[in-house]
């Protein structure tokens, strides 16, 4: 027969005959196999009667040891078992053990999440899930392309201070404010810094692709009228800490970031003299992967390890955590 003609599965073989077939031949016996499959005598009766319709030969046999298999019923009974077997495991959802797992999961970051949050990622995964590989991709430039690598897997998970983009799901992970950093040998800045110095300084600012960072920071200078006091624009933020090292610019900086900036490069973190707003740090994922169980492990992981920054909020205005949604539904959560 050809395929174009050929009847669908469904209407040549039921599938609840199948495993009648499977039960009957296991236990032998049409009383103890209608008990498993919660069917009467009558019901077992009847479809043990369409089974012998369908293929054509008694199957069973009725003997003083009980039922015997046909030799048709005993060839039918291994491919039937390995049928099922597989059609159940289509239902059962898969499991990730990430002590076992052999993975290399995809993040999206910028250079900030590499410096600051990378170490204690690593430190996670050598403990927890030796076997899990990380490799870490440039936050999209747009939302369409976030959107695109996320969907297609490209990237498991994006991870940081990003623009919300439609059609993924989101989840803040801690919040984080700004803080200014400067030489600790700086002629002007000491222990503080007060407003007039503050407008007196040149600035260096990270623009970095991807990110709200810069747009929230000029923001607030342009608002206290020292636009034209930025000289210095630069697309990483790690191009900073040595360019501050060495010159008497300041730069405002999230405060993790300056944290590791004072331990490596000996600078001084103050408080800016003016207010910046605080921002979330954030996972996104695309809802193709919402119940995919590798992807649950990597967003349930983040949020284990990010716990640890999330302690050392500083703003009074730090959130609590809140269910994840999705950007483009405010209202459905997961």
């Amino acid at each position: 027969m050809s395929e174009i003609h050929r009847k669908p599965i469904s209407r040549q073989v039921d599938l609840n005959l199948l495993d009648l077939f499977d039960t009957v031949f296991r236990t032998r016996n049409l009383t103890n196999a209608g008990t498993i499959l919660g069917l009467s005598q009558p019901a077992m009766s009847h479809a043990l009667a369409r089974l012998r319709e369908m293929y054509g030969d008694p199957l069973f046999v009725r003997l003083p040891q009980g039922l015997r298999p046909t030799p048709f019923a005993e060839q039918l009974a291994g491919p039937v078992a390995a049928a099922l077997h597989i059609v159940r495991d289509t239902l059962e959802k898969a499991r990730f053990d990430p002590a076992t797992a052999q993975r290399t999961f995809r993040i999206a970051m910028t250079d900030i999440g590499e410096q600051v949050f990378l170490p204690t990622l690593i430190k996670f995964l050598w403990t927890h899930a030796p076997g899990i590989k990380i490799e870490t991709k440039v936050t999209s430039t747009s939302a369409h392309a976030l959107i695109n690598d996320l969907s297609t897997g490209d990237i498991d998970l994006a991870v940081g201070f990003i623009p919300a983009s439609k059609g993924i799901f989101q989840k803040t992970l801690f919040s984080d404010d700004y803080v200014c950093v400067v030489r600790r040998a700086h002629p002007v800045v000491r222990n503080a810094l007060s407003l007039p110095d503050f407008m007196q300084l040149r600035h260096v600012v990270a623009d970095v692709a991807g990110t709200g960072h810069a747009s929230s920071v000029v923001k607030v200078l342009s608002a206290n009228g020292m636009n034209d006091n930025i000289v210095l624009w630069v697309n990483h933020f790690l191009s900073i800490a040595p360019l501050i090292a060495n010159t008497d610019l300041v730069a405002t900086v999230p405060r993790n970031l300056a944290n590791t900036f004072v331990k490596s490069w000996k600078l001084h973190a103050v408080e800016p003299p003016v207010k910046f707003p605080n921002f979330d740090i954030t996972q996104y994922w695309h809802e193709r992967y919402e119940h995919e169980p590798g992807n649950i492990w990597l967003r349930q992981m983040f949020e284990t390890i990010f716990l640890e920054f999330k302690s050392e909020e500083k703003s009074p205005a730090a959130k609590s955590a809140r269910p994840a949604r999705r950007i483009d539904q405010p209202g459905r959560t997961s």
